[in-house]
């Protein structure tokens, strides 16, 4: 079973889950960068409770935030390469106390919402999602992590036209470590994959 993803707009981005938006890192977490050396844009952040209430399996300490940074630049070979040889960043941290800045034009925010329940089968492939098996990942790109989520380039394009193209056309797979009971910046990663 998973849910199907939506995005509506949001005024306390601190405490839900959450397309955009500046983050609320800790002070010890720094801000992520691309192997070039940019700021990563923030993607996407969702409460320990969020993920645990749809995803099974997954030991995750209350209170923490998860942050998902993809790499972003509007043109140039640079953005496919990032994209997908290198993905995004993920970070497990506490909630900070106001919103870390970033260099990078912001999405949103927009609140993230998983709606009902579906089996696997009742849904068109390729859509956003929180639970379930990932669609159209090509490879096994666990590594003993757990699938937590996909991103389908296509909602995110209707959500944030300013950042149209963000997954280089493909989708964006969130994974996580099952267990993370502090801040880390090596608990998942964010899978980018196109055709």
């Amino acid at each position: 079973m998973y849910r199907p993803l939506s995005f509506t707009t949001t005024y306390d981005a601190a405490t839900v889950p959450v397309l955009g938006g500046s983050a609320w890192l800790d002070a010890r977490a720094p801000w992520p960068t691309s192997i070039h050396g940019h700021a990563l844009l923030h993607l996407a952040s969702f409460p320990t409770t969020f993920i645990r209430n749809h995803v099974a399996g997954l030991d995750l300490a209350p209170g923490l935030i998860i942050s998902v940074f993809t790499p972003y630049v509007a043109s140039g070979e640079q953005r496919f390469e990032e994209a997908m040889n290198h993905g995004g960043r993920v970070i497990a941290h506490w909630l900070g106390r106001e919103q870390a800045t970033s260099c990078c034009a912001l999405i949103g925010p927009l609140r993230i919402c998983a709606g009902t329940a579906m089996a696997e089968g009742e849904a068109p492939h390729g859509s956003s999602k929180i639970g379930g098996r990932p669609f159209w990942l090509q490879d096994d790109e666990s590594e003993g992590q757990a699938f937590v989520l996909q991103f389908d380039e296509f909602d995110l394009d209707k959500a944030a036209p300013t950042h149209r193209g963000i997954l280089a056309g493909g989708m964006g797979y969130l994974l996580l470590d099952r267990n993370i009971q502090s801040a880390s910046t090596s608990c998942g990663r964010f899978v980018i994959q196109t055709t």
